[in-house]
């Protein structure tokens, strides 16, 4: 009796540590095999029949809301009205100095003294831990100069100096015109009165961040204490290596993030993050992957943004995917004027789309904001160049993840 009973424990217990081991797997491959699993549900569940010739299927008959039923949307009470027409304006931390904190004329910029600087010199600057957001100042070296850039290294943190060099001019040669020829300029010479921007490159920057712009940098000290008074982003160096793809990817985001600040400072964070991934991809960089964050929990809604750190990563995707559409079914010049546009949001995509006389060549009617977003969401299941003209699809970036159900209903009678 014994014996079987430690048979059988022994057998259970082998059974058990095998699960362990299987699900240790499966974690550990979790990034390899989320597309596999993405697209054979995908191709299972939709009941799509597409002509293996490539003639384009008819597009969907999509029901839209019309000018005249949107108007019998009767506004409740006035303080809709008053919050529909509030305007937001635009956070001034010197003006806000001024009038909460009683300091006065406080200046635009903060010129720096000893610019232009060179490779060995040393400064120290203010560093914020995003999981604490606590503040706290870092020593850091001079490592590299560009005509446009300074790489700052924080002290005792080792790296390749041919990797230094190297992450300093794929900025300068790539990553900085390309960025700027398509969103805009960051301001420049700026609040240092330098034209170079910082990078910084140290530890302490937080848990489970890659690198930050903080708009707070761009401010005088007067205004605000923990102002590093220069166009600055900093690069965690406890995840990041110098001359790596994802390094540069960072890059891209935050610059863009601080050229997204000098064009409209008030924008909507998701908008702004949309558009920062954006130009990841601009850049020629591979995606964070947040965009198959999203494709597997797509009841998300577009225009929001959580406190929580550690919900935002759909969002990401939401929103990268989201600004790819827009950029692949509108066009470039209307894309970059939603960079700039004063007007934030859905509200800013309805008013660019409105400017330009965005009409749809298949019902000859203006394209709205919602019309976009309808489209956008169809694409993330459909994902064919073939269904209707082709708008289904993101032929800017093929590698888009296939969204799947996340209900299925046997039966539509109410």
């Amino acid at each position: 009796m014994d014996d079987r009973k430690t048979l059988i424990i022994g057998i259970v217990s082998g059974c058990l540590i095998l699960a362990c081991i299987c699900i240790l797997i499966a974690i550990g491959g979790g990034a390899y095999v989320l597309r596999e699993v993405v697209l054979e549900v995908v191709e299972t569940g939709v009941g799509l029949s597409i002509d293996a010739s490539g003639t384009p299927t008819p597009t969907p008959h999509i029901i839209r809301p019309t000018q005249s039923s949107q108007a019998q949307v009767a506004v409740g009470t006035g303080t809709l009205r008053v919050l529909e027409n509030a305007g937001i304006p635009e956070n001034n931390p010197a003006d806000l100095a001024q009038r909460l904190l009683g300091i006065d004329d406080i200046p635009e910029t903060y010129p720096d003294p000893n610019w232009p600087h060179q490779v060995g010199d040393q400064q120290s600057f203010w560093v914020t831990d995003t999981s604490t957001n606590i503040s706290s100042q870092v020593s850091a070296t001079l490592g590299y100069v560009t005509e446009h850039a300074y790489i700052w290294i924080g002290n005792g943190i080792q790296y390749d100096q041919g990797e230094l060099a190297s992450t300093a001019e794929t900025f300068e040669d790539h990553i900085y015109p390309t960025t700027r020829a398509f969103f805009g300029s960051e301001w420049t010479p700026g609040i240092d009165e330098d034209p170079h921007i910082y990078i910084l490159y140290v530890q302490g920057a937080g848990s489970f961040v890659a690198g930050y712009f903080s708009a707070l940098d761009s401010v005088h000290p007067l205004a605000h204490e923990y102002s590093n008074a220069h166009e600055i982003f900093v690069l965690n160096a406890e995840y990041l290596r110098l001359d790596n793809e994802e390094t540069y990817g960072v890059l891209a985001h935050e610059f863009q993030h601080m050229i997204h600040w000098y064009q409209d400072r008030n924008e909507s964070s998701w908008v702004s993050e949309g558009f920062s991934e954006l130009a990841i991809l601009l850049n020629g960089y591979d995606s964070s992957g947040f965009d198959f964050l999203y494709a597997i929990q797509p009841d998300l809604q577009l225009n929001d943004w959580p406190n929580d750190e550690f919900s935002t990563g759909p969002h990401y995707g939401s929103s990268f995917l989201f600004m790819a559409y827009f950029l692949d079914r509108m066009g470039d010049e209307i894309t970059q004027m939603l960079v700039s546009h004063p007007e934030n949001g859905l509200k800013s995509v309805d008013l660019v789309l409105e400017e330009m006389g965005a009409v749809d060549p298949l019902t000859g009617e203006s394209i709205r904001a919602d019309d976009v977003v309808l489209d956008w969401a169809l694409t993330n299941y459909l994902l064919d160049e073939h269904v209707g003209d082709g708008r289904f699809f993101y032929h800017n970036y093929p590698y888009a993840p296939e969204a799947f159900e996340t209900e299925t209903f046997q039966d539509c009678t109410p």
